[in-house]
């Protein structure tokens, strides 16, 4: 059987001959959309400047992955654990998109990223069969339908009418409020709670507003905010701890947005509520406070 040899790393990321690179090559087929999946603890970097002169970059972080077109530069970090870029073609994406929808006028949405398990699954495995000396083009054909296949069912759009206004229903809702809950002490981006759901950041911050009656921005940080009020009142952590634990990047910070959102410091919240103590734990107006001055 027709093997092919595992190609070498690109960029420092793993470039593996999907169905649209084992083709023949006399037939002028060339892959023009690439799945770009980040190993753990990584990021990706695609940018490209269109035929109009108008630039686009796209910064992909694991567990998230990204489509961009094949023409895109990469840059990954070198030395990390090594992530996959799958490369396909358009034909192939639309005849998985005829036989799904039973229409050829659908597209991929590219510079787009995504939450998607069974794509990252297929990936790890992938990476396993290219640490071989040779892989079946067969195996590779069968690997490319699959993930041909799942793409067009969950990415692809009409090609000639604009997204619908698909509602964000409690399922998502729960799913960004457990992923917020998960990272809480990250950085977590628009772009990140959008990728979740699948849709664009515009599109999504515009139904979570309506879902929700906030926009996404001031629900994270509210979120921040209420285990912040947990920590300081519960506990003798300092400032700087709290501040790092709920995300914000600095204690000036925290103390900047707190004070914003609930008209006093943390400090002074901290103090008001550790005053509001049960009748039998209740201090004398000489007992010694715990907080001190160095955790402001």
């Amino acid at each position: 059987m027709e093997r092919t040899a595992s190609p070498a790393p690109i960029q420092g990321l793993l470039h593996y001959p999907t169905h649209a690179a084992c083709v023949d090559r006399s037939a002028d087929i060339r892959p023009d959309i690439c799945l770009l999946v980040p190993a753990d603890r990584t990021a990706v970097e695609a940018s490209s400047r269109d035929a109009t002169g108008k630039s686009n970059h796209i910064s992909v972080r694991a567990p998230y992955i990204a489509f961009v077109p094949a023409t895109a530069q990469l840059a990954a970090p070198r030395g990390d654990p090594q992530g996959l870029v799958i490369t396909l073609d358009s034909h192939t994406l639309k005849t998985k998109s005829r036989q799904v929808f039973a229409s050829a006028a659908r597209e991929l949405p590219l510079w787009f990223q995504a939450w998607d398990p069974f794509l990252r699954a297929a990936a790890d495995t992938l990476i396993l069969l290219s640490q071989t000396a040779a892989v079946e083009v067969g195996c590779l054909d069968a690997f490319v339908d699959a993930i041909a296949l799942h793409i067009s069912y969950h990415y692809s759009r009409n090609a000639h009418a604009s997204d619908p206004e698909i509602p964000i229903d409690q399922q998502k809702l729960m799913r960004i409020n457990i992923y917020i809950s998960e990272h809480i002490a990250e950085n977590i981006q628009v772009e990140h709670l959008a990728a979740l759901v699948h849709m664009s950041p515009s599109h999504f911050a515009r139904t979570f507003k309506k879902a929700t009656g906030s926009p996404p921005h001031f629900h994270l940080t509210t979120e921040r905010l209420t285990l912040a009020k947990w920590m300081l009142s519960s506990s003798r952590l300092p400032l700087v701890d709290v501040a790092a634990r709920t995300g914000f990047q600095t204690q000036q910070h925290f103390t900047e947005v707190f004070h914003r959102y609930t008209g006093m410091t943390p400090r002074a919240f901290r103090l008001a509520a550790r005053s509001e103590v049960p009748a039998s734990g209740r201090r004398t107006p000489g007992s010694q406070n715990p907080d001190t001055s160095s955790q402001e």
